[in-house]
């Protein structure tokens, strides 16, 4: 609430008359009624005072907050018109977009309670826009209003995961704290209230600073880490993020303390039992321990019901403001698709990725794993041609007898494929769909640096040196990526992009893929693995069988492991990743160099590099060898070594 003062009245707002002495001891009681939470007594002392003052913008609004609080922060609506009422009798811009009267600073008031209603109402975006605005005008604010704002800007600025914005912020209300203190040491020197209130305010912004922190990945600074007193809930997620970025699992889990009880906070609307359960899903899913992460993702869930039914205990009655928009469902969600995912359960995964999209659609990530889904549906693992079933489709039937005997050959491993036709617009667990959320996370990209043609130095000079701050790419419910790991995520969409073109005979869109691929700069060795067999596999269906051979050269093969050289430290996958070894996908990339030799007719050569792969890949062989040593031998007339290959792997079908 704002003191009445008509001296200090803006120009552009309508006269005021004089206040009397009657009128200041009412508004006196109403602010003291209101402190001591007798909201009902201070409403009915606003409306004396509005009944005096009508037109005074300052006693509306003042009046409208009283209200607001007597309902039990529900009236949302009716406090909303108020306030577009307060601008309209002030005639102040609604969102500060033109020249407003903030040269009276109890104006900026107004636009506060808007951000505030808008912070809780979940318009991040919207709150932010007013109060940047309105910190341009902090100088002539009220100091409570103005510590109140920019605590207010430092919670959206992590809400939006915006961390270095957020940390300018908490400097600035360092320097407005450390200003604010010079100029009343005298006078507060014995007052031990303030010197307590001063001493938690520090300590907020320390738990602010290294929520910042946190937040952009920056580790080494350990100071304010150490920094954090006490052992409340706040304070000990936050030690127990630390833990979590560094890698110590169980001893984050154990800074979680014991399982809370299941209640919302009926201040701010938040539920420890959700975040509990939530955390220690991720904390098992680094431990490699999915389906135990499935069980508390699935707790947080119940428990996230179970609060919004307590929120909401009918469709009639209007939570208050604070508990109308508490919900973690998407968030959960998207973490319980993530978990099914590792889990190769794609079918589940998929189901909650799609129901995220409505909320998160802009989140590349999301549209990577949703591509994933499908990839994982369409083949699990590149194990599967290893397995007995497909060796037993080789063969398919024997025929005749004696002289006559005849063996039908199967049709390959590509006999049940299927090409998506439906444009892969709608959600479907196919191919089609997979290459159409790659456009889309790829499109939500920022431009790939190699693309860009820096400016020319004359106008690098006029631009000044480049931003500190990286460029950050939003990923909500995550946090925004750095431009690390926007390289990183473009690679692994290039690769996917690869592989689904592919399969989808698109084999120019694989060589463009594969190509770009290639050339960015931080691949994994794995990637850049995929890279080479993807581009030599197109180039050999587009009939360019010279620069194929060139780029299945297996002597390039050192080297599959899924992590960069720059971060040996990382997680490996969560499940083993196939090829396991270098050798291995060695022997691989021989197999494919004899598939290119045998489309050139050099069939000598291909069975070479056949047999070599066989050596290294080991046993039981994927399938598709079997077919291409029948090939060549059959190519070739060595009739002897097609029917030893027969006799040693599929005797029991060709035995007459």
């Amino acid at each position: 609430m704002s003191s009445v003062d008509a001296d200090r009245a803006s120009d552009d707002a309508p006269p005021q008359i004089p206040v009397t002495e009657q009128q200041r001891e009412l508004a006196a009681q109403a602010m003291g009624e209101f402190e001591r939470g007798h909201y009902s007594n201070c409403t009915k002392t606003m409306g004396s005072l509005a009944d005096a003052r009508p037109t005074d913008v300052k006693v509306v609004l003042n009046r409208s907050v009283a209200l607001f609080y007597q309902s039990q922060c529900k009236a949302v609506d009716e406090f909303r018109h108020n306030i577009q009422t307060v601008f309209n009798m002030a005639r102040i811009s609604p969102d500060l977009s033109e020249k407003s009267n903030l040269d009276d600073a109890d104006y900026a008031v107004v636009y506060y309670n808007k951000a505030v209603v808008l912070y809780h109402e979940k318009q991040h975006r919207a709150a932010l826009s007013i109060l940047e605005k309105l910190f341009k005008y902090i100088e002539p604010i009220d100091e409570a209003l103005a510590q109140k704002v920019m605590l207010l800007l430092t919670e959206l600025y992590l809400t939006v995961h915006q961390p270095y914005d957020a940390m300018r912020m908490v400097l600035n209300i360092e320097k407005f704290l450390s200003g604010k203190s010079q100029s009343s040491q005298d006078k507060d020197k014995n007052d031990s209230n303030n010197a307590a209130a001063q001493e938690a305010m520090k300590a907020k912004l320390i738990l602010y600073k290294v929520r910042c922190n946190l937040m952009a990945k920056h580790m080494k600074n350990k100071k304010d880490y150490k920094a954090l007193q006490g052992n409340s809930v706040p304070v000990n997620y936050a030690k127990a993020y630390y833990d979590y970025l560094r890698g110590s699992y169980k001893k984050a889990a154990k800074m979680l303390g014991n399982p809370p009880r299941v209640d919302i906070s009926p201040s701010t609307g938040e539920c420890l039992a959700v975040m509990y359960s939530n955390n220690l899903a991720l904390i098992n899913m680094c431990l490699r321990k999915p389906n135990i992460a499935i069980c508390h993702i699935r707790d947080a869930l119940k428990h996230n019901e179970k609060v919004m039914k307590d929120a909401v205990p009918n469709d009639k009655a209007r939570p208050p403001l604070q508990l109308s928009y508490v919900s973690q469902h998407y968030v959960l969600f998207y973490n319980l698709g993530v978990l099914q995912l590792h889990s190769k359960r794609p079918s589940l995964a998929f189901e909650c990725f799609v129901d995220c999209v409505q909320v998160y659609h802009r989140n590349p990530r999301l549209w990577l794993r949703l591509a994933e889904c499908c990839i994982m549906h369409h083949r699990e693992n590149n194990d599967v041609d290893r397995e007995h079933k497909h060796k037993l489709e080789v063969i398919q039937a024997s025929v005749g007898s004696g002289f006559h005997h005849k063996l039908i050959l199967g049709q390959g491993v590509q006999k049940d494929r299927k090409i998506s036709t439906s444009g892969g617009v709608f959600p479907n667990l196919n191919l089609g769909f997979a290459a159409f959320c790659l456009k889309n996370a790829l499109a939500l990209l920022p431009p790939d640096p190699l693309d860009v043609k820096p400016p020319p130095q004359d106008e690098q000079a006029e631009s000044g040196p480049p931003p500190t701050d990286p460029v950050l790419v939003s990923a909500e419910p995550g946090n925004p990526l750095r431009e690390t790991e926007v390289a990183n995520l473009r690679c692994s969409i290039l690769a996917a992009s690869a592989y689904v073109a592919l399969c989808e005979n698109e084999y120019y869109k694989a060589l463009a893929h594969s190509v770009n691929l290639l050339r960015q700069p931080n691949l994994t060795a794995a990637q850049r693995y995929l890279g080479h067999m993807y581009k030599g596999e197109a180039l050999v269906i587009l009939d360019r069988i010279a620069n194929a051979i060139d780029e299945l050269n297996p002597e390039n093969v050192t080297d599959v492991s899924t992590t960069l050289p720059e971060t040996p430290g990382e997680q490996e996958a969560m499940f083993k990743w196939s090829p396991p070894n270098a050798v291995v996908a060695k022997g691989l990339m021989q197999y494919n160099l004899g598939v290119a030799y045998a489309m050139r007719t050099d069939y000598e050569k291909a069975l070479k590099a056949l047999t070599e792969a066989s050596e290294k890949v080991g046993t039981p062989l994927p399938v598709q060898m079997y077919y291409l040593k029948l090939y060549l031998d059959l190519k070739q007339g060595l009739k002897k070594g097609a029917l030893n290959l027969i006799n040693e792997n599929f005797g029991y079908i060709s035995r007459n």
